[in-house]
């Protein structure tokens, strides 16, 4: 009974120890996002993932929530949207409808990342897409959608067919380039 009682303790005292390191690097990464001048919240869904690819693409990202996910560099004067998902997955775009496609069209291009479905962080591959394309295509199912959805998809085949490889994606997506950990 002891026995049982100590592996018990040891495997919670283990469970904690494994929640606390959790936290510390979550507080950990927080600060750097901090410092690095992101203002969005760290867990604002898809923002980890727009960093990523990001980085790979070498585009600066988007410091706010509001406009735009990356310029081609700090002067943020050349825009892009970035669309991601896991592996086998849609790409969506959300809360989008007629009046405000402006959403689409402030962009030069929109990058498509698809990442892996088992660890969800290693991107495995990016397709550019001119937003002349994207609009289009959007118009059509915005106009088929029903007035309760407001959120599109582009599967991966679509992407593969109307985009391109990135300049520079002769580099494996799995091998991420370290951050800029000293911010913009």
């Amino acid at each position: 009974m002891v026995l049982i009682l100590n592996l018990y303790l040891m495997r919670e005292w283990m469970t904690n120890k494994e929640m606390e390191k959790f936290f510390s690097l979550v507080s950990e990464l927080n600060s750097l996002k901090n410092k690095m001048g992101f203002e969005q919240d760290l867990l604002t869904p898809g923002f980890i993932k727009e960093v990523l690819m990001g980085s790979k693409l070498k585009h600066y990202v988007h410091r706010t929530k509001h406009g735009p996910d990356a310029y081609l560099d700090e002067t943020e004067s050349v825009p892009f949207e970035y669309l991601t998902c896991k592996k086998g997955g849609t790409f969506q775009l959300d809360r989008i409808h007629e009046d405000n496609l402006h959403r689409i069209e402030r962009n030069d291009k929109f990058y498509f990342g698809s990442f892996n479905k088992e660890d969800g962080i290693t991107l495995e591959e990016v397709y550019e897409v001119e937003t002349d394309i994207v609009l289009t295509e959007a118009k059509d199912k915005i106009s088929k959608m029903s007035e309760s959805s407001k959120h599109i998809g582009f599967g991966l085949t679509w992407v593969k067919d109307n985009g391109k490889l990135p300049d520079g994606s002769i580099i494996p997506f799995k091998q991420l380039p370290v951050l800029n950990v000293d911010g913009p």
